[in-house]
């Protein structure tokens, strides 16, 4: 059967430019919202941070408007605020908001670890074992990045060994929104021996099957002590 006179040939799909995305409506906010979540967690985007919609519109190839819902998103899970004058920013909280949050998570936190010691099996224990040892080596490889990332997979195999999807999601959101600041404490001079110590603790408790030790080991890491909380007020003077 021969083609219709005139059709225009077809083409291979252009080449997507970085940053791009394709999809229409709602998709592109969310999909502009996960990549700025992953910027300001990751602490690319620091606290205070301008977020200029037409420079990130440009970015990521799209119109204002979804970068509007982005950043509407963000700011409903309080990683971004809009200043009078100043538009949206990365959220920047103050000395009192961080040291509730911190509180609130330390709480949080000692919850899941007593529930952990309560509920954790073989398939848990497993991944909470690998969890310490990887972090036990990155401290003693002096990379504090590498430690980091390990001593949040510690923590994570702890609220997975919690079996209770709520808590986890609650603990999430608030580390999402303390991730600039327990960097900082982790990026300390001399913190992260003393976080290993820490961790000796709840990991020990949580093998023993003690939750009262569990709960109280992990409370007293994840609390901001008084050297601590005097270094963040100084960070956070701007």
């Amino acid at each position: 059967m021969a083609g219709r006179t005139g059709a225009a040939p077809q083409t291979p799909d252009e080449p997507q430019k970085p940053g791009s995305v394709r999809r229409k409506g709602g998709a592109l906010g969310r999909e502009v919202a996960a990549d700025l979540e992953e910027q300001i967690v990751q602490g690319r985007l620091s606290p205070g941070a301008k977020l200029d919609e037409v420079m990130l519109g440009n970015q990521y190839s799209v119109s204002r408007t979804p970068v509007r819902e982005a950043l509407r998103a963000l700011a409903a899970k309080g990683l971004v605020e809009f200043q009078p004058r100043m538009g949206a920013i990365v959220a920047r909280p103050t000395v009192g908001q961080v040291m509730d949050l911190f509180e609130v998570v330390a709480e949080l936190e000692a919850i899941a670890a007593r529930l952990a010691a309560e509920r954790m099996d073989q398939a848990d224990e497993r991944l909470l074992v690998a969890a310490h040892q990887e972090c036990q080596r990155a401290a003693c490889a002096f990379d504090p990045d590498a430690y980091y990332r390990t001593n949040g997979d510690f923590h994570a195999a702890i609220h997975k060994a919690a079996h209770n999807a709520v808590l986890h999601e609650q603990i999430e959101h608030l580390n999402k929104r303390l991730s600039p600041y327990r960097r900082f404490i982790t990026f300390r001079p001399g913190r992260t021996e003393t976080a290993l110590r820490e961790h000796e603790a709840v990991f020990g408790a949580l093998l023993s099957r003690n939750p009262a030790a569990a709960w109280q080991a992990m409370r007293t890491h994840v609390r901001v002590l008084a050297e601590d909380s005097l270094a963040l007020s100084r960070s956070l003077r701007f």
